[in-house]
């Protein structure tokens, strides 16, 4: 088992999960007056919907290389 820190709105640490346990990940776009804001949706097995942060990003390039960085952390299993 390896435990998964999904940080609050805020970017505080408060939720952690088992990877393994993920059902579901979604990706959410805001643009902003400066750039895009993502937000992970993600599933835990007998859990409500969990929004967490991702970051605030200039460009989509940028948005969608922290995605996948965000994407692999979910998946490495150790």
């Amino acid at each position: 088992m390896r435990l998964i820190a999904l940080p609050d709105k805020d970017g505080r640490p408060t939720f952690w999960v088992n990877a393994d346990h993920i059902v579901m990940v979604q990706r959410q776009d805001s643009k902003t007056g400066t750039g895009i804001h993502v937000v992970a949706e993600v599933k835990v097995d007998g859990m409500p919907l969990f929004r967490t942060p991702v970051g605030d990003f200039d460009e989509l390039t940028t948005a969608d290389t922290a995605w996948t960085a965000f994407l692999e952390q979910l998946q490495h299993r150790a």
